[in-house]
């Protein structure tokens, strides 16, 4: 009679592979955001966004202003990160505040979960009190 033993180190090293180098290297941006991906901070009343944007290794930034005048207004900016997880930063605009890795945690006004929350603390023609909302990544 044959006894089969399965032997569990092909698929431990499959597994340490997957979560290896590679997978870290995918966020070239920070360690936010995938190349060629885009997250979109949007807020709600008065409406208004901040565009994070991976090309390559560089981040960019653009200011979404739904409030003022007549139109939708895009700014184009640069943006600067102090930390990551959670990730601080100051755009040229200047947007600044913090967004968080909170997976499945953050509801936007559509009922639609994402998992990054932002909280502002600056915005262009806005004055706090600010109050946090949903990223989505594109």
């Amino acid at each position: 009679m044959l006894a089969l033993v399965r032997n569990p180190a092909p698929a431990f090293l499959c597994l340490a592979l997957a979560a290896g180098p590679a997978g870290a290297a995918d966020y070239s941006c920070d360690g936010l955001v995938v190349a060629g991906q885009t997250m979109i901070c949007s807020g709600f009343e008065p409406n208004w966004a901040v565009r994070l944007t991976c090309t390559g290794s560089t981040m960019s930034s653009q200011f979404i202003d739904a409030f003022s005048g007549s139109g939708i207004q895009t700014t184009p900016g640069t943006v600067v990160f102090s930390s990551q997880d959670p990730w601080n930063f100051e755009t040229s605009h200047p947007v600044s505040g913090s967004i968080a890795a909170t997976p499945g945690a953050c509801t936007d006004e559509g009922d639609n979960v994402h998992d990054f929350t932002f909280t502002p603390t600056a915005a262009p023609g806005l004055s706090g009190p600010f109050f946090p909302f949903c990223c989505r990544v594109e």
